[in-house]
């Protein structure tokens, strides 16, 4: 059987914020709230990872073999369905069909030459091709144990150069998740098997991308440069 989920345990070894909107009776004291979800316990969104590990893969595609790989794969991936929509505007034989030809040709095009890693978080202007879907990262119970922690950070600002010489300091109480919870979640695999490269070197690539977190230096959600958002990832294949 072909691998099709990578499952993802993700521990938090800073405080986590990943900004949200507060519950009604929560407000009063704090001033930024992370997200929580319809029980009010906090949850890592998708978007949130997806965007995170996305910034990870960019930095890799640069020096990655496997990334190298993928973007070839995805080249020949679009090169074929260009073919094949072109085909498809013959045997309709439209009157536009030259215009036709042309913005699909262009459009293959462009996509062909951006052509990169990336693409395995989705082709922008197109909805079915190849790529990883993301489900959000859901608390492991805690028990009793109180999921977040409440810290406060002052910023500060300076007076413009026209200004007269100043410093504000502007203390802020944010509501964060504390550290050593724990979330869970996967990674899909969609459509994975139509590029040429082998989906196990696709999950290599990703899984090593995904281990970058535990090194501390790429950071979850917001904040990083206060030291919120470090996290361990734990990784592991269903479906190989």
């Amino acid at each position: 059987m072909s691998m099709k989920t990578i499952q993802l345990k993700v521990t938090t070894l800073s405080n986590l914020f990943i900004g949200g909107s507060p519950r009604t009776f929560e407000i009063g004291g704090i001033d930024l709230f992370t997200v929580t979800d319809h029980n009010g316990k906090p949850y890592i969104p998708a978007s949130s990872f997806k965007g995170s590990l996305r910034r990870i893969v960019r930095d890799l595609t640069k020096s990655s073999a496997e990334a190298k790989l993928i973007t070839e794969a995805y080249q020949e991936y679009l090169v074929t369905k260009k073919e094949e929509n072109l085909l498809r505007i013959e045997e309709m034989k439209e009157k536009d069909e030259r215009f036709l030809r042309e913005r699909v040709e262009k459009r293959f095009e462009e996509a062909i030459h951006k052509a990169s890693a990336e693409y395995l978080f989705g082709v922008e202007g197109f909805n079915h091709t190849p790529k990883l879907i993301f489900n959000d990262l859901q608390l492991i119970e805690t028990g009793d144990v109180d999921p977040f922690s409440i810290d406060s950070k002052n910023s500060i600002k300076a007076s413009e150069p026209h200004e007269e010489p100043n410093v504000v300091a502007n203390p802020r109480t944010y509501k964060t998740v504390r550290p050593g919870v724990e979330f869970s979640g996967e990674i899909h695999f969609y459509m994975l098997d139509q590029l040429t490269v082998p989906m196990d070197v696709t999950a290599r690539f990703i899984e090593n991308a995904i281990y970058q977190f535990n090194a501390g230096v790429y950071r979850l959600g917001n904040s990083g440069s206060r030291g919120y958002g470090r996290i361990q990832v734990e990784v592991s294949r269903e479906g190989d």
